[in-house]
């Protein structure tokens, strides 16, 4: 006895599998160093916006210090009792020169009377001169209040000429006397320069470098501080609408220069508080530079990946031929059977499914692909044989559903539906042969009475006698039909004229007229018909008909019922 040889030891598809699952982790990696690049973008965002938010915070608050500082300052001054007098204009000078060399930002210094006029100021400036239209001194004379940005128009032509131009923040508190009555006005005008030096002492030059602008804004739109070019300007921008509501926070957002900017945002002041200024303080750099970093270490990252990609696709490219080529064989082999099959071919005539060696697994697929194509001939047939049983099944049932849409199913005459198709028939073959061809419609007299007295059972047995009978003494020709209820109608065809119509109509009424033997009673019931005659040459109307044939038996019902009645003929040429 020979021993069948020993099949080839074959690699497992397991073991190539884990290849593939190899390049997966490795692809997975690749992907992970996307989503890392991902989250460090995102996390450089938030790394910006928290730092201009927390810069824009810094500038509120050292604007709110210096306001309020000015403010305490104006309500010491209003208290001290050479400033409250002010009747030795040189003591009342002193004191506020002594607060002006403590405070250099504090520009001028003055006190007017209650009409306005300048009676003390630091260094003599517009002593004498009447401030009363100067909106310092009327918020002053109201109470403790500070005044917006302002440009300088008296003190402009006195002071020094400087770099920047002259720009005032005013701080002026009413001057009253023993009775409470106001008697005058204290002010102090801060010179712009204290926040313009703030800015860019908050603003690191690694910042300024950076880009970074500091911007003070008041709330009609004008820029108070920031870029030249844009200082005394009006923006509208998200982050200043948002500041102005009194939000702080931080966010992207479009400039007016086109370029894409991170804003912090806060507002200076308190609502309602008129010794307070609202400003809303911008602080904002490009979003270029400040994601600088993140876009550098993108770049790094997009060119390892695309490296690892290109080692990966030709690891996987190489792996997936190795694995695809017996599947390839087996596959050929399948489409030939399946081709060969449809062809009508049997099996093993020239087609064959062969042991494709390669891997275990294709090996033990390819044999029993080879043993179900040999079997599939067979099923074919059967499942062939099966649908053509059930193909004639189903023609069946649907010639005798069709049938029975088709009848009426208390009388089994045909109903109104069949009725309508067989009319165009009927009027063709008179056309055809040129002779007339009538429609009798026939309602029975005294039909309600039955079902009212008996009952609808035997009402429905009623109409079921009448039918018959009513078949019964039609010709082949002929075809009777129930519309429904108690209206039946008859198709009658091959007349030579309304007198043969007339004639058979006069013979139904003996007969239908009858009496009927019913389960419980004998009944008689009459029948009242309406003739419409159809000449050859008549338009092939079937709906205009049908209405004169009905009209026609309404008239017969008017006429004492048990009657006939003929429509007038209408010949139009169809």
């Amino acid at each position: 006895m020979t021993d069948t040889p020993a099949a080839p030891r074959l690699f497992r598809l397991t073991t190539f599998t884990m290849f593939a699952v190899g390049a997966a982790v490795a692809l997975t990696v690749l992907l992970h160093l996307v989503l890392v690049g991902h989250f460090a973008e995102k996390q450089g965002q938030r790394e910006a916006e928290l730092r201009v938010q927390q810069l824009s915070w810094q500038m509120r608050d050292s604007l709110n210090r210096v306001v309020a500082s000015a403010v305490e300052d104006v309500q010491l001054l209003a208290e001290l009792p050479q400033v409250r007098s002010f009747a030795d204009a040189d003591a009342s000078r002193g004191v506020l020169e002594s607060l002006q060399r403590s405070f250099p930002d504090y520009a001028w210094i003055g006190i007017a009377n209650r009409e306005g006029t300048v009676m003390a100021a630091t260094g003599r400036m517009l002593e004498g001169v009447n401030a009363r239209e100067r909106p310092w001194f009327a918020a002053g004379s109201q109470g403790l209040r500070a005044t917006d940005y302002h440009p300088a128009l008296l003190l402009n032509k006195v002071l020094p000429k400087t770099a920047d131009p002259w720009r005032f923040v005013d701080v002026a508190a009413p001057l009253k006397d023993e009775t409470g009555a106001v008697r005058g006005v204290v002010a102090v005008h801060m010179s712009w320069e204290w926040a313009r030096r703030r800015a860019r002492e908050l603003l690191t030059p690694a910042l300024r470098e950076y880009g970074a602008e500091v911007l003070v804004v008041r709330a009609d739109g004008t820029v108070l501080l920031g870029p030249a070019a844009l200082v005394e300007g009006r923006i509208d921008l998200p982050s200043l609408r948002l500041a102005q509501r009194g939000e702080s926070g931080a966010l992207r957002e479009q400039g007016p220069d086109g370029k894409t900017y991170i804003t912090g945002y806060s507002r200076t002041g308190a609502a309602g508080n008129p010794a307070t200024l609202q400003w809303a303080v911008l602080v904002r750099h490009t979003e270029e530079a400040a994601m600088a970093g993140v876009r550098q270490l993108e770049r790094r990252m997009i060119v390892l990946s695309a490296l690892m990609a290109a080692i990966l696709a030709g690891c996987a490219a190489l792996l997936a031929r190795r694995l695809t080529r017996p599947m390839d064989a087996l596959s050929r082999a399948i489409e030939g059977a399946a081709q060969a099959g449809e062809r009508g071919l049997a099996v093993g005539q020239g087609v064959d499914i062969p042991v494709v060696n390669g891997f275990h697994e294709v090996q033990v697929l390819s044999r029993a692909m080879r043993e179900l194509v040999r079997s599939e001939q067979g099923h074919r047939l059967a499942l062939e044989t099966m649908n053509q049983q059930l193909e004639s099944t189903v023609a069946a049932r649907t010639a005798e559903l069709q049938a029975l849409l088709r009848r009426d199913t208390l009388t089994g005459l045909p109903n109104r539906r069949a009725l309508m198709e067989m009319l165009p028939e009927a009027l063709h073959r008179a056309a055809r042969s040129r002779q007339c061809c009538a429609l009798l419609f026939l309602d029975l007299d005294g039909f309600k009475g039955v079902n009212d007295t008996h009952g609808h059972e035997q009402g429905d047995e009623l109409l079921r006698q009448f039918s018959t009978r009513l078949v019964s003494a039609l010709r082949k020709t002929d075809t009777a039909a129930r519309l429904g209820g108690d209206e039946f109608v008859v198709v009658l065809e091959g007349l030579n004229d309304a007198g043969d119509a007339r004639h058979k109509a006069a013979q139904l009424l003996p007969l239908l007229d009858a009496p009927y033997a019913l389960a419980q009673a004998r009944v008689s019931v009459g029948a009242s018909i309406g003739i419409a005659l159809h000449m050859p040459d008549d338009s092939h109307d079937t709906e205009r008909w049908m209405v004169r044939a009905d009209g026609a038996m309404y008239a017969a019902k008017r006429g004492g019922k048990g009657t006939i009645a003929l429509a007038p003929v209408v010949t139009k040429a169809g």
